[in-house]
């Protein structure tokens, strides 16, 4: 799944709302069951938030931002230090998520949303899927 904007975004932070791409993985008529969903990343993160109208992830971002600057010393600079800030950014998220699916639908909260945290970009990220199914 390509996660990388078209318009991009202003700062190296940003989201990608992946819910409804998510909500489209779950086969029609699939039993209940789990949504696995992982990231193959180091600079980038998952969140599951509400994101009904944007101003929770833009404070998420303030709050990531404020606690780990890019103008603080870091002793991993491999790539500068603003990917040594994602690195260390990523422990406000989670790098895989298991997702409720009940009656063949993603069974989350309806102002929650799925989103990828983008803390080393844009960039394109993969974002790796599969639904488990139980019996019915």
């Amino acid at each position: 799944m390509d996660t990388k904007p078209e318009e991009g975004f202003a700062a190296p932070v940003g989201y990608t709302d992946l819910t409804e791409r998510l909500r489209e993985a779950v086969p029609a008529g699939a039993a209940d069951g789990t949504l696995h969903v992982y990231l193959p990343h180091t600079t980038c993160t998952l969140i599951l938030n509400s994101g009904v109208d944007g101003t929770t992830l833009h404070d998420i971002r303030l709050f990531i931002e404020g606690q780990v600057p890019v103008d603080r010393p870091f002793v991993h600079l491999h790539d500068g230090p603003q990917d040594a800030a994602a690195h260390v950014r990523c422990v406000f998220g989670t790098q895989s998520l298991t997702l409720p699916v009940i009656g063949g639908e993603l069974a989350i909260g309806h102002s929650q949303g799925v989103y990828l945290l983008e803390l080393d970009g844009p960039r394109t990220r993969t974002v790796r899927y599969a639904v488990s199914a139980f019996g019915r």
